[in-house]
């Protein structure tokens, strides 16, 4: 393989590399009772505006009997805002996101998600309440978001690939043109 072309194709492979697999960051990770919670959210990173929360909820018995992926229980997510400097924190108005996780909302079959919008920036604790028949788990942790955003990191990377891969594109057919001039061939 000529060098233009390894150069090429090391840029492309590159480049693959900046996808998601699943189109979220891990959040979470908790035990919340009988149960293990993961927490996905998109954007990456949290801006103001619409945003995604998916949630895969586990059995995690200890004794290994009933352990696996639950899809019949109630998930309901409690978002409250800790930053004072900003309106809607608990020393502003109190505003509180109760949101109800839903198999319909989500993007696959294993997860329930709610997608709703992030009224402010700062520092946002997220309680996360489990329920299946009359078992009970509740975890929580803190997340970060930021103000909103025309184009995240994330996003303007995406953006960018397309012509990144158009300019590479140029310069392999020139080198390639410059080779066969100087061999001399047509």
């Amino acid at each position: 393989m000529t060098k233009p072309r390894l150069f090429l194709l090391l840029c492309l492979l590159s480049l693959g590399q900046a996808a998601l697999a699943d189109g979220g960051r891990l959040s979470l990770h908790e035990r919340a009772g009988p149960f293990t919670v993961t927490l996905f959210t998109t954007p990456d990173p949290l801006t103001v505006g619409s945003a995604d929360f998916s949630i895969a909820v586990e059995r995690s018995d200890d004794r290994g009997l009933n352990r696996g992926l639950v899809e019949d229980a109630k998930v309901t997510l409690i978002l409250t805002p800790l930053d004072p400097a900003h309106p809607g924190s608990e020393s502003g108005s109190g505003q509180r996101l109760v949101l109800a996780a839903t198999h319909a909302a989500a993007s696959s079959a294993f997860l329930q998600a709610a997608n709703f919008k992030l009224p402010a920036p700062g520092l946002w604790k997220i309680d996360i309440v489990v329920q299946q028949g009359r078992d009970l788990g509740e975890c929580s942790g803190l997340i970060d978001v930021l103000p909103y955003q025309v184009a995240t990191d994330g996003i303007a990377w995406q953006i960018a690939v397309v012509p990144l891969a158009m300019l590479l594109f140029a310069i392999h057919l020139a080198l390639k043109r410059s080779s066969r001039t100087r061999s001399g061939t047509h």
